[in-house]
């Protein structure tokens, strides 16, 4: 009996048979003897011709799996994001000024440090003051109902937002802590003034991405993979983020993508692996990075429970300037 890709796959994993014993590699292979079969090949310089015309054809098909993405697009997305400019490109300067979380963070610690710098606290953190003016300034932009409002964040240690926007400068080489002080440097002031943050915000951007840890203090696994995807999270958001969509919407199609991830993740005794890997995923690439980073709207789901963690997400017009897809969506 002929066993479909969508079925339980035979040998009890309690995956699909697509993502189980059904590999890419065995699909391939079948597909690529069957073509073989049907013609006559003189040498084996011409079945090799034969095959990479095959792979070629093969690996610039669109997937479903992959939201439209050929393997070919989806392997240079994945490990040449900031290199393959004729599919994805980040331009470093914006066409219209940015309105981001993480930049009402920055203008705040622009505020705060003179030509004599900031003095730090004796664990090296932002001082106090700072940390409630920027507070002040970053709920006031935050939705009422924002679970942020209840914490007190007098501190860089309770407030995780300030915290990975200090960290993301210094990455970025725009700020630098020096005797015990914080300053602005010449590069964060040269494209300050040269431009604002439409020339400020790409090179954060890209810092984000790149250099810091999306894992760090957040208490899931490791998970690098997450980050790794970033690019494929954009892609999605782009081509279905013009609607309103759940959370969940994008969970399942990393997962679907990228189911192999789940097996990272170990199960506990209160949540399966799938649940702590979208958890994670909603956590790092949906909260941190695209609310963050100001590049898409998050509403509660009117009716739904007061601490459910479902919400609506949609894209801002701010995405369609950070990257610039070199193909249309089908």
């Amino acid at each position: 009996m002929k066993i479909g890709r969508n079925d339980p796959c035979p040998c009890g994993s309690g995956k699909k048979y697509k993502h189980c014993c059904q590999s890419p590699a065995s699909v391939i292979s079948d597909e690529l003897h069957t073509l073989l079969a049907g013609q006559e090949l003189d040498s084996i310089e011409d079945i090799q011709a034969v095959a990479d015309d095959f792979m070629s054809s093969r690996n610039l098909q669109e997937q479903d799996d992959f939201c439209g993405l050929s393997p070919d697009q989806m392997y240079r997305l994945l490990y040449f994001p900031f290199d393959s400019p004729d599919l994805f490109r980040f331009p470093e300067m914006l066409s219209m000024d940015p309105e981001a979380p993480i930049l009402t963070l920055v203008n705040s610690i622009e505020q705060a440090i003179d030509d004599k710098g900031l003095k730090a606290t004796a664990k090296g953190n932002l001082p106090q003051k700072l940390c409630r003016d920027a507070a002040d300034a970053y709920l006031r932009s935050r939705p009422p109902d924002d679970i942020r409002y209840l914490i007190k964040a007098d501190r860089e240690d309770n407030f995780p937002e300030l915290n990975v926007t200090r960290i993301t400068l210094e990455l970025a080489g725009l700020l630098r802590k020096t005797k015990g002080r914080f300053y602005l440097t010449r590069k964060f002031k040269r494209l300050r003034n040269a431009a604002g943050f439409t020339r400020l915000y790409p090179e954060i951007f890209k810092t984000y991405c790149q250099k810091f840890n999306w894992a760090y203090q957040d208490g899931y696994p490791e998970i690098p993979f997450i980050q790794q995807s970033f690019l494929f999270t954009l892609f999605v958001l782009s081509r279905y983020g013009g609607d309103w969509r759940a959370n969940t919407f994008y969970q399942d199609c990393f997962l679907h993508a990228f189911p192999m991830i789940v097996d990272e993740v170990e199960p506990t005794a209160w949540s399966s692996a799938e649940d702590d890997l979208r958890s994670c995923f909603d956590h790092r690439a949906l909260n941190l990075f695209l609310d963050l980073m100001g590049l898409a709207s998050f509403e509660k789901i009117r009716g739904d429970e007061p601490f459910s963690r479902t919400v609506q997400i949609r894209k801002r017009p701010l995405l369609d300037e950070v990257v610039k897809f070199g193909f249309r969506f089908r």
